[in-house]
């Protein structure tokens, strides 16, 4: 299996930690997850992955307990789909967050 790991930057305080697993050139598994530096310290704000054998999202500032979300299209698609949905509405996400930590 091969392992794939990159950091997107929003902003000098916003990021997306990417990670994609392959296995013969498809990708299998993967792991978004928005983190922000709040405060001086990194903390996660928004996840979504397919780990554990099904499609879910964690939204930290409500819980960490996996949402699971119903989605057939191609991993690919959707991969693209929830990192743009992250790009999109970072600034809310990080809003909440915020008022968590309040």
């Amino acid at each position: 299996m091969k392992i794939k790991r990159y950091t997107k930057s929003l902003t000098a305080e916003d990021c997306i930690d990417i990670t994609l697993y392959f296995e013969e050139n498809s990708i299998i598994k993967f792991a978004l997850n928005y983190r922000a530096r709040i405060k001086g310290s990194w903390k996660e704000v928004y996840r979504v992955d397919n780990f554990h054998g099904f499609l879910h999202e964690q939204r930290f500032w409500i819980s960490p307990k996996p949402i699971r979300i119903e989605n057939f299209t191609p991993l690919k698609f959707t991969i693209k789909e929830y990192t743009d949905n992250i790009i999109r509405n970072h600034q809310i996400y990080r809003q909440s967050i915020e008022k968590k930590w309040e």
